[in-house]
């Protein structure tokens, strides 16, 4: 669950900042000190986690991993209480749902299946699944234009598609983000939330023509990973993704039990006042999340992606919306890039930020000039926007690392 709402805020909250302003808003964010030492440099990111635990209220737990090697940057921290019913502390190895960084997953699994012959990315939702799956899915053309929604397109984001999880009904039914504290019991399967989209969400657009953040469509992309290799989705991901980088800390919740015994539950998610973890209702997020996987195992993905395994990161680059959601926040395949300086003019001359967020204050993000790997995660959902804040906040700390 990434939503595109809190990261417009985001970049909007910045842009709209008046000139006479901006200067203090920068220093804010950390800007303008010294030189920082390498030692320094952790304890004040780690100083950072815990201010935003202890001081903001809807913010229970928190944790922060940094690899920075040619920083000489390196730390994990966390802060709060993971777990309320046994009272557990949050702590470096706890593992918490990812939400949409699941997405990255997701689209590994589909490109190394392009890669080996299996499927192409331009095969269209026709091809491959049956024709009660995708017939009256919602977009602009009927079912005719459902031939142009091609893998690359629900990859991109760029179907035509709605989205069911945020989008407004055409009925005044809930949408699925509210269905999480209305129907806390409901278990949903794959169809079922096609089935819904179809009867309550008008089209995004034409497939091509607009980018629409949409759970729909990896949804379908996990249902073509399922027809293309006859297996589930969650075991392609661990046979394709998983297990050969030795994720061992990472399991798709709904479906399979934490890998290992020692492991323990994941951390509380919080939608404001409401604990979901472990309910039945968090089963609607499926291959556009429904990952629980701790910071260590994300640094391992995107370390990996970045070195080419299980295929390299440039292919989630291959086409870019650009400002797809707000000046600064372009989108690929799955993959995010953010670029500081379209966010704030001030932030000009730090590097971009490429990874994904999730809509529970979860972050995965790389800084290629500083080879850095940021991931952590909030689990409320009232801090999704001030997640990516936080995280320029990370950035401008390692601008002021003397190397």
């Amino acid at each position: 669950m990434n939503r595109k709402r809190w990261l417009a805020a985001a970049a909007v909250a910045l842009l709209a900042i008046p000139i006479v302003g901006s200067a203090g808003i920068y220093a804010a964010l950390g800007g303008f000190g010294g030189p920082l030492k390498p030692a320094e440099a952790e304890a004040k990111l780690e100083a950072m986690l815990r201010d935003v635990v202890a001081n903001n209220k809807a913010v229970r737990n928190g944790v922060l991993r940094v690899e920075a090697p040619a920083l000489g940057v390196s730390g994990a921290w966390a802060a709060g209480v993971a777990d309320e019913r046994s009272g557990a502390a949050m702590t470096e190895s706890t593992p918490f749902l990812s939400a949409s960084i699941g997405k990255l997953f997701t689209a590994a699994t589909v490109l190394a299946l392009a890669e080996e012959g299996v499927l192409s990315l331009d095969d269209d939702v026709t091809m491959w699944l049956e024709p009660e799956v995708y017939a009256g899915l919602p977009v602009a053309g009927g079912d005719a234009a459902l031939t142009e929604v091609t893998i690359r397109r629900l990859l991109s984001q760029r179907s035509g598609l709605p989205d069911y999880f945020e989008g407004k009904t055409v009925d005044g039914s809930p949408n699925l983000q509210e269905s999480l504290t209305l129907e806390p019991d409901r278990v949903w399967t794959p169809l079922e939330l096609l089935d819904y989209t179809k009867e309550h969400f008008a089209p995004a657009g034409a497939p091509g023509e607009v980018f629409t953040y949409s759970d729909t469509n990896y949804d379908l992309l996990g249902l073509i990973v399922e027809a293309a290799t006859g297996q589930p989705f969650h075991a392609v991901v661990e046979a394709k993704v998983l297990q050969p980088l030795g994720l061992r800390d990472t399991w798709y919740y709904s479906h399979t039990d934490p890998p290992q015994s020692d492991l323990g539950p994941y951390a509380d998610i919080w939608f404001s006042d409401i604990n979901s973890a472990h309910t039945p209702v968090l089963s609607l997020d499926w291959a556009g999340g429904g990952l629980a996987t701790t910071t260590a195992d994300l640094q391992t993905l995107l370390r990996s992606l970045v070195a080419g395994k299980p295929v390299a990161l440039d292919a989630f680059q291959a086409e870019w919306t650009e400002n797809a959601v707000a000046p600064g926040l372009d989108y690929g395949y799955s993959l995010w890039r953010i670029r500081p300086d379209g966010l704030f003019f001030l932030l000009r001359g730090y590097p971009n930020l490429y990874g994904a967020s999730g809509s529970t204050g979860s972050f995965l993000y790389w800084a290629p000039e500083y080879d850095a790997v940021i991931s952590g995660t909030f689990n409320q959902m009232e801090y999704t926007q001030n997640s990516i804040m936080f995280l320029v906040r990370v950035l401008i700390v390692l601008g002021r690392v003397e190397t």
